[in-house]
């Protein structure tokens, strides 16, 4: 353990180590013996025992201290007056009584608990926040069902229009800290924490402690690390452990693993020492969130912990010991998608002049409900997932209530029940809406007669049965984790309080029943509102003003390539020019530039923050850079390099500039030396007491040349912008490969285990003879246009078809996915089954055609079967005449069978349309 945290190898001698063998806890017959020499020591160690008296204080709040203004007499007045100032703000039109019965109740509730410096204390923090423009979330979890934190403008979402439940978050009936978790704008969160601590002082603020700890597979790479044991035998015996398996569960159930523990002394070592340290803390890091602000300092109440590397004060305790000693934490949750929104919004006032607000965006758009029913939700806050998409393709969303039922109904649990098929067809009119019973209408109306939210598991209970909401939270909990003494209990309270308001006792028990079932699918419908709300932001702006929120969502995401590369794809697929960096025009971000996003320059390899910056000073202090000679004399003096030049040559940064990219990139070494020469010049010339004449020294001038092919051209793009800018290998096949409904990489990358079928180039072939069998298989990586996925052919399949394999190669495969994990991480490969270069899909007979001419377009039939004829092959074709709105399969035989070859489904797109011509299995 001492190796893995410091580390070192076992085998080192000058390793950290305990040099005794007395650490354990000895005996009192022991401690005499080495203590009762001296005289009087083991007295005095009791009396230090007994003088040392620590009492922890369990159940106490201690909620830090806030100074109301003058003239406002108690933290209770305080928080009235705010709240009541909140309605006015949140319904300028009159609240209504409900509202403020609902209030009185929320407030009634909060002073009993002694929670009302909580609130206050929220509402300060935030109301800054949203003062200094640091975009806040419109709320997280449960709080979103609070009134009080809807005033305030804690949350943004209306608990009375939307049937949220205050009881869900605070239950009079079963005493709780409260739990607000705020969602900040991921780049400004800092200064919201900073705030805190100059507010109540910087000894009473910290941030919270977490401890990683070694799961089975970590245990045993971190033990063969420091063990020496070679790193492929280490790798073998972590991938025979199944994710989420104890050591012991896996020698138990993975035969192959007991085989190799019984065979091998090393792996057996190996083995017996990693169970001894699964599951022990491996280190202290700081929680991601996590902040506690203290009434009294810190030192109090927590003991504090600093590490070596960031100095940074956190509590020794973690966030489960805070909230039992009554402190305040407080979970400051960085989300990206809040800075994205907050940057498209200042794009939008720079290029449009005009000043958005969040809260003034209507939830009615129908061309965002059109987006989201088509499944255009890439970029989109929590919507942008493959299988996300497929549901509201089917499900067809077209009012806000319907985003916040996608974002529970996509969830293990509903999605294996049948909850979500039930819920579409009814949606969609193919089934009629059923109810438990028809006084459950007004409950479940909204969700088409489906039990889907917590919430509605309450309020049932409350209509039925008359339960309290506070019971009927204490309800769902004991449901939630299947608690069966306690569901006894209340199926008898249940349905005897039911009989008692008029229902049958078989009505009771049937509906108990059926809450019962659904308690434990049911999803917190508070934080699904709050959260569809973002969602649906996400998509307006997508929708309505597509350049800023593409300039902003791709400026969060300069640093991850795969993601920016799927971006940058679908922002084409929308009409959206990016075009490439550009020199006069120098910009860390994304940024939008007339019709164009322009691409951010930090983004480019081998360029750096600092460099940048200094091209871009240098810019505005002495205007355009009008050549490339001019460019490289001005930006020489102020540290530019040949990787940097080759960087912004090759990458298109300086196409503005006169010459093309070959002509600058051949130019480099000379130019440099040139510009070198001025410099030394200029510097003797500013040294010199004389006036001596200036050296002569020629002037630089490019070759002219040819420029690049395109293919070295988006190698050179692909190097330093990390993917290809003015085309793709694959735009030439883009089409033909379209037509098979076959994955994408990003696809598969969502996808769980199962068969496979893709395409795209061969990229890092290796081939690697086994140890075993002395054998050649294939290693490589498959791109397309949204990323790169690991690619393995084992050696009876490279052996058959590894003669395809070559670097740049455009490839069809098939095969399995298959899942490994490293420390925590996943990584999905694909295992290949059939793999063939892209041209020779025409001749594999297990595909088959499937066309179809649409009505009014009988008369293309006979131009169709000249196509047909003219590419003869072994796949068959399915032929769909369609005819009064309904579709009538054309049997044609064998004898029209066909090549599906890239002509043959040119000419049939040219004929009848992309959209009616599918080749797949």
């Amino acid at each position: 353990l001492i190796c893995i945290q410091t580390g070192a190898k076992v085998s080192d001698e000058k390793r950290m180590k305990i040099e005794t063998d007395q650490l354990f806890l000895k005996s009192g017959e022991q401690i005499m013996a080495e203590l009762g020499k001296y005289e009087g020591a083991m007295e005095n160690t009791l009396e230090i025992a007994s003088k040392c008296n620590l009492e922890l204080e369990f159940g106490k709040l201690k909620f830090p201290s806030y100074e109301v203004p003058e003239g406002v007499g108690s933290i209770k007045e305080y928080l009235r007056k705010l709240v009541y100032e909140g309605i006015v703000k949140r319904y300028p039109d009159g609240p209504g009584r409900k509202v403020f019965e609902r209030v009185e109740y929320e407030l009634e509730v909060i002073e009993k608990m002694g929670y009302e410096a909580y609130f206050v204390v929220v509402w300060d923090f935030i109301d800054y926040a949203k003062r200094q423009n640091i975009p806040i979330g419109p709320g997280r979890g449960s709080a979103a069902g609070s009134m009080v934190a809807y005033t305030l403008g804690i949350t943004d979402v209306d608990p009375m229009k939307y049937n949220l439940i205050f009881e869900r978050f605070l239950n009079p009936e079963r005493v709780s800290m409260p739990d607000i978790d705020i969602d900040i704008c991921q780049e400004r969160r800092q200064e919201v924490i900073e705030y805190v601590g100059e507010k109540y002082g910087h000894d009473k603020v910290a941030q919270i402690i977490t401890f990683g700890t070694m799961k089975a597979r970590a245990a045993v790479r971190d033990v063969g690390r420091v063990m020496d044991i070679p790193l492929s035998k280490v790798d073998k015996i972590a991938k025979l452990i199944p994710q989420f398996y104890t050591i012991d569960r896996a020698l138990r159930e993975v035969e192959e693993l007991q085989e190799y523990y019984d065979r091998d002394e090393e792996a057996q070592n190996l083995i017996e020492f990693s169970k001894r340290l699964e599951n022990t803390v491996r280190h202290a890091s700081v929680h991601a969130a996590g902040v506690v602000i203290t009434k009294d300092p810190l030192t109090r109440d927590v003991p504090l912990y600093s590490d070596n590397k960031t100095k940074m004060v956190s509590t020794q305790y973690q966030m489960k010991e805070l909230e039992e000693l009554g402190l305040l934490k407080m979970d400051f949750l960085g989300l990206r998608n809040l800075t994205i929104l907050q940057r498209t919004l200042d794009y939008i006032k720079e290029d449009e002049k005009r000043e958005i607000k969040l809260s003034d965006v209507k939830l009615d758009s129908k061309e965002v409900y059109e987006a989201l029913g088509q499944g255009d939700t890439m970029g989109v806050f929590q919507l942008e997932s493959t299988g996300i998409r497929k549901l509201l393709k089917k499900l067809k969303p077209d009012r806000f209530e319907d985003i916040i039922a996608v974002l529970a109904l996509y969830r293990p649990g509903p999605l294996g029940s049948g909850m979500v098929d039930d819920f579409i067809a009814v949606k969609n009119g193919k089934a009629l809406i059923k109810y438990p019973h028809e006084s459950l209408k007004e409950i479940l109306e909204e969700t088409y007669g489906v039990i889907l939210y917590q919430e509605q598991v309450m309020k049932i209970a409350n209509a039925m049965a008359d339960y309290t909401l506070g019971e009927a939270d204490l309800l769902r909990r004991a449901m939630g984790k299947k608690k069966a003494a306690i569901m006894e209990e209340n199926r008898s309270k249940f349905v005897e309080r039911a009989v008692k308001k008029g229902y049958t006792e078989e009505k009771a028990t049937e509906v108990f029943d059926l809450i019962d079932k659904f308690a434990g699918y049911g999803f917190n419908k508070s934080h699904s509102a709050a959260y569809a709300l973002v969602a649906y932001w996400t998509s307006y702006f997508k929708v309505h003003y597509p350049k800023a929120y593409y300039a902003a969502l791709m400026t969060s995401e300069r640093n991850n390539i795969d993601k920016l590369a799927i971006y940058i794809e679908d922002a084409k697929v929308h009409k959206i020019k990016v075009a490439l960096p550009d020199i006069n025009n120098v910009s860390s971000k994304f940024s939008v530039d007339g019709e164009y996003i322009r691409f951010g320059m930090s983004a480019i390899k081998n360029l750096g923050e600092s460099l940048m910056l200094k091209i871009k000073e240098e810019h505005e202090n002495n205007g355009d850079y009008s050549n490339f000679e001019e460019f490289v004399n001005r930006t020489k003096r102020i540290g530019m390099n040949k990787k940097a030049l080759e960087a912004l040559v090759l990458s298109g940064s300086l196409d503005s500039l006169p010459g093309n990219r070959r002509e600058k990139y051949e130019s480099i070494e000379k130019a440099l030396t040139w510009a070198t020469k001025l410099q030394k010049e200029d510097e003797i010339q500013q040294m010199n007491l004389f006036g001596q004449a200036r050296a002569t020294i020629e002037q630089f001038r490019m070759e002219s040349k040819a420029e690049y092919k395109l293919e070295n051209l988006l190698k050179g793009e692909k190097e330093f912008l990390g993917f290809y800018f003015s085309g793709h290998p694959l735009d030439k096949i883009k089409e033909y490969m379209s037509v098979h409904r076959i994955s994408s990489t990003q696809e598969l990358k969502s996808k769980g285990y199962g068969h496979v079928e893709t395409y795209g180039i061969v990229r890092n072939l290796k081939k690697v003879v086994t140890k075993k069998s002395g054998q050649i298989m294939g290693v490589f990586e498959l791109e397309d246009y949204y990323g790169r996925i690991p690619v393995v052919s084992f050696p009876k399949e490279f052996e058959r078809m590894g003669h395809y394999l070559l670097d740049g190669e455009i490839i069809y495969l098939e095969g399995n996915i298959q899942i490994d994990s490293f420390g925590g991480q996943e990584e999905k490969k694909i295992i290949v089954r059939i793999l063939k270069p892209v041209d020779e899909i025409g001749e594999m007979g297990n595909f088959k055609v499937y066309m179809l001419i649409e009505e009014g377009r009988k008369h293309l039939m006979s131009e169709l079967k000249k196509i047909i004829v003219r590419h003869p092959g072994n796949q068959q074709v399915i032929l769909a005449l369609e005819e009064d709105g309904r579709k009538k399969r054309v049997d044609l035989g064998k004898k029209y069978n066909v090549s599906s070859s890239k002509v043959f489904v040119d000419e049939v797109v040219n004929l009848l349309g992309k959209d009616n011509i599918v080749v797949k299995k």
